[in-house]
């Protein structure tokens, strides 16, 4: 869920390392408009394997765990604002999508991620 005008963390798991990536962007998208994007320097990208505790052994990971990382963004009240809020509650639909592309140069696109976008009752900054 997306609240317009609060500070929201979104965090996603891809099936590549942070080694792998050589750009990527996370696309946000209400009503046929993109309405923020945000970049790789915008991101903290983190491998799995060095989120486990110290107290797993790496042989002891999956696949995933080593195979994989984590992104995470802070969204700022500026961004949520970005998204309309709309009486009709089939409007108030973001749609997220995940682009990467490798230092290979493969490029990939996660499955859209649907998230509902609610309102606040006083409008802008606090």
């Amino acid at each position: 869920m997306i609240i317009r005008g609060t500070t929201p963390y979104h965090s996603f798991i891809i099936p590549l390392t942070k080694e792998e990536i050589d750009t990527i962007y996370v696309t946000y998208w209400q009503n046929g408009e993109v309405v923020l994007e945000k970049a790789k320097e915008d991101m903290t990208i983190v491998n799995l394997l060095d989120l486990l505790s110290e107290d797993i052994e790496i042989e002891d990971a999956t696949e995933e765990e080593k195979t994989s990382c984590q992104i995470e963004l802070h969204l700022t009240q500026e961004d949520t604002l970005k998204f309309n809020f709309y009486p009709a509650a089939r409007k108030n639909i973001a749609v997220i999508q995940i682009r990467v592309k490798t230092l290979d140069g493969e490029a990939y696109g996660s499955d859209p991620i649907r998230e509902r976008i609610m309102g606040v009752l006083k409008e802008g900054e606090i």
